[in-house]
């Protein structure tokens, strides 16, 4: 049962970074945390918000008020805890969150275009990276080397969009490439959206500790090993967020072990797993389109839910998207 498992997270959660981050590649905070920055140079994000956003959402994965991973709106709502309230405090983002009647469109129509949507998703990290940086919510290291660096990648990007003959050429070219991106997004979106969320907090007792809660708010994605460059990994996130300094190319290896100690605690169709589990079943792993359509369904019910919602007391002027683009903090 639950309580045979550690009921608290392993010391190593707040390390939930990318590989390139600190003590995955030299075993030195500084020197890895500077090289992961440098590479702002080449991807025009900053690394340093992704540490704050990627290591919140590893402790509090799926939580309404807390993961910065699933509070999107106006635009976006998986589950209808979001505006059950009138409003909630974001603990992340530090401010009031709630619907309006634009949020309130929006959501009412979000299954319609989601898959669109993720086309843009690339402009949306680039924004939160700018205000992070600009507006230093968390400890922030290597700014100045982000801020030059991201200086460097859209002077690059620019300088490649103009030499080509037409602004035609120009502008199709950075929106389809940007929009390639998209096929990560919904990679990336997949093993939580669908899953369940929780309002408070988690980590309370046997229930819900946190193996129990990975479990819940976790899915895999079934892929052939032949796939596993075009996943990168991504398709692995029990294990990653069970162990996040594994690297990738082991997670497979994780993910069979990982399934044998699982299915030896919670069998599947066994009364505690049916009553810890809300698909009553522990470790969850439908193939790509499954758990596209299973998320998609998820973002439809939440739709229909908003179109009955009362109206909030914020939304869009406090929203990730206006504060991306008004540069705002």
């Amino acid at each position: 049962s639950a309580a045979h498992l550690p009921r608290t997270p392993p010391p190593h959660t707040s390390l939930a970074t990318p590989p390139s981050q600190p003590l995955q590649v030299t075993h030195s905070f500084r020197r890895d945390h500077l090289v992961g920055s440098l590479l702002s140079a080449f991807m025009g994000l900053s690394v340093g918000w992704w540490k704050s956003d990627h290591n919140t959402h590893h402790v509090v994965c799926n939580a309404v008020e807390h993961d910065p991973n699933i509070q999107h709106l106006p635009m976006l709502a998986i589950t209808d805890k979001v505006f059950r309230r009138p409003r909630f405090w974001d603990t992340y983002h530090r401010k009031w969150v709630g619907m309006d009647d634009a949020a309130h469109w929006l959501v009412s129509h979000q299954h319609l275009f989601f898959y669109p949507l993720m086309a843009l998703g690339r402009w949306n990290l680039y924004a939160q990276g700018l205000i992070y940086l600009l507006t230093q919510p968390d400890k922030t290291h290597f700014r100045k080397t982000e801020l030059a660096g991201i200086a460097v990648y859209f002077g690059w990007v620019l300088g490649t969009a103009l030499s080509m003959p037409s602004w035609a050429e120009s502008v199709g070219w950075v929106m389809l490439s940007h929009a390639v991106a998209g096929i990560l997004h919904v990679q990336i979106v997949l093993s939580h959206w669908s899953m369940h969320t929780y309002e408070g907090r988690a980590y309370n007792g046997a229930d819900d500790e946190w193996y129990v809660t990975t479990m819940r708010t976790t899915m895999n994605v079934a892929t052939p090993p032949w796939l596993d460059w075009v996943h990168i990994g991504l398709q692995f996130q029990i294990e990653h967020h069970l162990f996040p300094r594994l690297p990738r190319h082991n997670l497979r290896i994780a993910r069979d072990m990982v399934r044998e100690v699982v299915e030896a605690h919670f069998p599947a169709g066994s009364a505690e797993c049916k009553r810890l589990f809300p698909l009553g079943v522990a470790y969850h792993e439908p193939g790509f389109f499954a758990g596209n359509l299973e998320m998609w369904r998820v973002l439809r019910s939440a739709a229909y839910a908003a179109r009955g919602a009362k109206r909030g007391e914020h939304g869009f002027w406090q929203s990730a998207l206006w504060e991306g683009m008004s540069l705002a903090g």
